[in-house]
């Protein structure tokens, strides 16, 4: 197998990462679930998930279970911060980030503002109701 052969199978896996992780969001109630590639714009990653929690509460158990599932697929996070307070969870494993808000922080931050120009990751079984109670332009849609 060449580079270039090898470079689109690890593209390939780790897309398929993105989308299972968003599907879990899906799956745990998560609100305005959005995967950005970034591998064109930024150097640090290449993908980013974003997505909303109803609750501090239920920001927690996204982040949770959401690292849950990364480590038993052998990933464990690089780091992790705010998990514990419910407003920002950030979960990082290097070649994808995961933003997860309360409603207040995700309208405040507006993270997918910075990255208008990057590609957005299209899901084949995306619920309907994706933007929830909240406005699509809003963030930046």
């Amino acid at each position: 197998m060449n580079d270039t052969a090898a470079n689109e199978n690890i593209d390939a896996e780790l897309l398929e990462v993105v989308k299972g992780l968003a599907e879990l969001t899906w799956d745990l109630k998560g609100l305005n679930t959005v995967a950005i590639d970034l591998r064109t714009i930024v150097s640090y990653t290449d993908y980013v998930v974003i997505c909303t929690g109803t609750s501090e509460r239920h920001v927690q158990a996204l982040a949770r279970r959401l690292d849950t599932a990364m480590r038993e697929s052998g990933r464990p996070p690089l780091g992790t911060e705010g998990v514990e307070h419910g407003r920002w969870a950030l979960l990082d494993y290097g070649d994808i980030i995961v933003h997860i808000f309360n409603g207040e922080a995700r309208a405040d931050y507006n993270l997918e503002r910075m990255w208008l120009e990057a590609p957005r990751v299209e899901f084949e079984n995306q619920p309907k109701d994706l933007y929830g109670h909240f406005e699509m332009e809003q963030f930046g849609g």
